[in-house]
C-alpha cells in the first residue's frame, strides 16, 4: 500500500469524527484555559467524573452504584480542593477515596485495579488546574497543551501515514516507532515554540517539552494496556472518533502528573512554577 493511500483523508471515517471533535473541544478548552479561575475548575470536574465513571465502567462491570460514587466523588473533589491551593487536604481526599475503593472492590476481586484508577484520574485532574491556578500558569498549561495536542496527532498520523515496526503489539496493533519519533519531535517542536513565544529560554522548554512528550505517547500506551486488559476497545462512547473521555486525554494525564513534578522542580520564573 503507498504511502498516500495510508494517509488519512476525506474517506476516512474515523479520522473525520476525531476532527469533528476535535475542532468542537479545543476551542472551548481554550478558551477556559484562558479565562481560569473556578470555570476552568468546574470544567475540569465534570471531565474527571467522566473519566473516573468510564474507569469503574471498564474495569468493573458489576460494579455497584457506590463504587461509582466513591471514584466519581474522589475526582471531584480533589479538582475542587486543588482549585483553592489546598494540597495537603487534596491528598487525604484521594488517599481516602482510594482506601474507599479498594475496600469496595476486594469483595469483587482484583482490588488493586479499582484505588489506582482514582488515584490516577484524580491526581491528573487535580494537578492540571493547579498549574493553571499557579504563577504563570496560563503559559504552563498552554506549554502542556501544546506539547500532548502535537505529540498525540503526529504521532497518530505518522502512525497510520508511514506505518512501520510496530511498537508495543501487546498494548496496541496500530502504534508504530514512527509514531513515537515523530510524537516525541513533534511534541517537542511545538513546546519550544510556545515557550518562545512566552519569552523563555528555550533550551530549559526542550528539557520540558521533550520528557513531556514522551509522557504523552507512553499515557497513551498505559491506557491501550488498561483497555486490553479489561478486554474493551474504547473506555466510553461520549466523544465521537475517540470512544470515551479517558480515550481522549490518556495522552494529557500522564504527561499532566509529569508536567506537575517538573513545576515543583522548576526555577522562579517558569510557568506554573512553585504548584
Amino acid at each position: 500500500m503507498s504511502l498516500l493511500a495510508r494517509l488519512p483523508g476525506p474517506r476516512d471515517p474515523v479520522f473525520l469524527r476525531r476532527l469533528a471533535s476535535a475542532l468542537v473541544l479545543a476551542p472551548l478548552a481554550l478558551g477556559l484555559v484562558w479565562y481560569g479561575g473556578y470555570p476552568f475548575a468546574i470544567f475540569v470536574a465534570a471531565f474527571a467524573a467522566a473519566m473516573a465513571w468510564e474507569w469503574v465502567r471498564m474495569s468493573d462491570r458489576d460494579a455497584p452504584p457506590r463504587a461509582f460514587s466513591i471514584a466519581t466523588g474522589t475526582a471531584v473533589g480533589s479538582v475542587l480542593l486543588a482549585a483553592n491551593g489546598e494540597w495537603a487536604w487534596c491528598a487525604l481526599w484521594v488517599l481516602a477515596g482510594a482506601v474507599s475503593a479498594y475496600l469496595d472492590r476486594r469483595r469483587r476481586g482484583r482490588a488493586w485495579e479499582a484505588p489506582l484508577g482514582v488515584i490516577y484520574v484524580a491526581s491528573a485532574a487535580s494537578i492540571l488546574v493547579g498549574l493553571r491556578g499557579a504563577d504563570g500558569g496560563l503559559g504552563a498549561v498552554l506549554f502542556l497543551l501544546a506539547v500532548v495536542w502535537a505529540a498525540d496527532t503526529f504521532a497518530y498520523l505518522a502512525g497510520t501515514w508511514l506505518g512501520g515496526p510496530k511498537l508495543l503489539p501487546a498494548a496496541s496493533p496500530n502504534k508504530t516507532w514512527t509514531g513515537l519519533v515523530a510524537g516525541v519531535g513533534c511534541g517537542a517542536a511545538a513546546g519550544v515554540i510556545v515557550a518562545g513565544l512566552w519569552g523563555l529560554d528555550p533550551a530549559y522548554a526542550l528539557a520540558a517539552a521533550l520528557p513531556a512528550a514522551g509522557m504523552a505517547v507512553a499515557g497513551d500506551l498505559v491506557m491501550s494496556l488498561a483497555k486490553r486488559r479489561f478486554g474493551v476497545k474504547d473506555a466510553g462512547t461520549l466523544i465521537p472518533g475517540h470512544g470515551g473521555v479517558l480515550d481522549r486525554v490518556d495522552a494529557l494525564m500522564l504527561a499532566t502528573v509529569f508536567a506537575g513534578l517538573f513545576a515543583m522542580l522548576a526555577p522562579a520564573g517558569w510557568p506554573g512554577s512553585g504548584i
